[in-house]
Protein backbone atom coordinates (compact mmCIF):
# COMPACT_ATOMS: atom_id res chain seq x y z
CA UNK A 1 0.00 0.00 0.00
CA UNK A 2 2.86 2.63 1.33
CA UNK A 3 4.98 1.53 -2.17
CA UNK A 4 1.31 2.35 -4.62
CA UNK A 5 1.01 5.57 -2.82
CA UNK A 6 4.92 6.72 -3.35
CA UNK A 7 4.81 5.67 -6.59
CA UNK A 8 1.69 7.86 -7.03
CA UNK A 9 3.38 10.84 -5.61
CA UNK A 10 6.02 10.32 -7.52
CA UNK A 11 4.13 10.03 -11.09
CA UNK A 12 2.00 13.39 -10.33
CA UNK A 13 5.11 15.23 -9.22
CA UNK A 14 7.48 14.63 -12.00
CA UNK A 15 4.49 15.34 -14.61
CA UNK A 16 5.15 18.94 -16.06
CA UNK A 17 1.98 21.51 -16.57
CA UNK A 18 0.02 21.57 -19.29
CA UNK A 19 1.44 24.86 -22.11
CA UNK A 20 -0.76 27.70 -21.85
CA UNK A 21 -2.59 27.89 -25.45
CA UNK A 22 -1.77 30.48 -27.97
CA UNK A 23 -4.67 32.70 -28.60
CA UNK A 24 -4.22 35.64 -30.27
CA UNK A 25 -6.36 38.85 -29.30
CA UNK A 26 -9.32 40.69 -30.53
CA UNK A 27 -8.43 42.52 -33.45
CA UNK A 28 -9.94 46.05 -33.38
CA UNK A 29 -9.29 47.19 -36.69
CA UNK A 30 -11.95 46.93 -40.03
CA UNK A 31 -11.20 43.24 -41.58
CA UNK A 32 -13.84 43.57 -43.96
CA UNK A 33 -13.55 46.31 -45.40
CA UNK A 34 -11.98 47.75 -48.36
CA UNK A 35 -7.76 47.62 -48.30
CA UNK A 36 -4.61 48.51 -50.16
CA UNK A 37 -4.32 44.98 -51.50
CA UNK A 38 -7.96 44.46 -52.10
CA UNK A 39 -8.23 47.45 -54.04
CA UNK A 40 -5.57 46.68 -56.29
CA UNK A 41 -2.97 49.74 -55.18
CA UNK A 42 -0.01 47.41 -54.45
CA UNK A 43 2.33 45.23 -56.61
CA UNK A 44 3.91 42.19 -55.55
CA UNK A 45 6.96 44.50 -54.88
CA UNK A 46 5.16 46.97 -52.62
CA UNK A 47 4.24 43.50 -50.92
CA UNK A 48 8.14 42.18 -50.16
CA UNK A 49 9.45 45.63 -49.69
CA UNK A 50 6.37 45.75 -46.72
CA UNK A 51 7.18 42.60 -45.13
CA UNK A 52 10.67 42.90 -45.05
CA UNK A 53 10.77 45.43 -42.77
CA UNK A 54 9.34 43.10 -40.50
CA UNK A 55 6.18 45.22 -39.53
CA UNK A 56 3.47 44.39 -36.80
CA UNK A 57 0.68 42.15 -36.97
CA UNK A 58 -1.62 45.36 -36.68
CA UNK A 59 -0.07 47.07 -40.08
CA UNK A 60 -0.07 44.14 -41.78
CA UNK A 61 -3.65 43.70 -41.53
CA UNK A 62 -4.34 47.24 -42.04
CA UNK A 63 -2.14 47.22 -45.38
CA UNK A 64 -3.27 43.14 -46.56
CA UNK A 65 -6.82 42.99 -44.89
CA UNK A 66 -7.55 40.03 -42.72
CA UNK A 67 -5.75 36.36 -43.59
CA UNK A 68 -8.05 33.82 -45.42
CA UNK A 69 -6.57 31.41 -42.07
CA UNK A 70 -4.61 31.39 -39.37
CA UNK A 71 -2.45 28.21 -38.28
CA UNK A 72 -0.96 28.04 -34.44
CA UNK A 73 0.68 25.68 -32.53
CA UNK A 74 1.08 25.62 -29.05
CA UNK A 75 4.21 23.74 -29.70
CA UNK A 76 5.90 27.00 -31.47
CA UNK A 77 7.13 30.23 -31.41
CA UNK A 78 5.00 31.50 -34.35
CA UNK A 79 1.85 31.29 -35.87
CA UNK A 80 1.30 32.00 -39.79
CA UNK A 81 -1.11 33.79 -41.53
CA UNK A 82 -2.17 33.23 -45.02
CA UNK A 83 -3.96 34.67 -47.67
CA UNK A 84 -5.03 32.96 -50.75
CA UNK A 85 -3.57 34.53 -54.45
CA UNK A 86 -6.43 33.58 -56.46
CA UNK A 87 -3.98 33.64 -60.12
CA UNK A 88 -1.64 31.05 -58.32
CA UNK A 89 -4.55 29.07 -56.87
CA UNK A 90 -2.09 29.37 -53.79
CA UNK A 91 -1.89 30.78 -50.55
CA UNK A 92 0.84 33.51 -49.50
CA UNK A 93 1.83 33.13 -45.96
CA UNK A 94 3.34 35.28 -43.12
CA UNK A 95 5.08 33.76 -40.10
CA UNK A 96 4.72 36.38 -36.89
CA UNK A 97 6.39 35.76 -33.91
CA UNK A 98 3.86 35.25 -31.15
CA UNK A 99 5.32 37.12 -28.21
CA UNK A 100 6.28 40.60 -30.66
CA UNK A 101 3.25 39.74 -33.13
CA UNK A 102 6.05 41.22 -35.97
CA UNK A 103 6.81 39.52 -39.22
CA UNK A 104 9.46 36.79 -38.82
CA UNK A 105 9.77 35.51 -42.21
CA UNK A 106 6.95 35.60 -45.38
CA UNK A 107 6.47 33.61 -48.67
CA UNK A 108 4.98 35.89 -51.12
CA UNK A 109 4.54 34.73 -55.01
CA UNK A 110 3.74 36.85 -57.95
Amino acid sequence: MKRTIFILILLWACAPPPPDPFIPPPTKLPTDGPNSLSEGLLTEYDIWEFLKENPSETKVIEMLGAPDSVWASDEQPYYIMYYYHSGLQDYNSIELNTQSRKVTGYEWDE
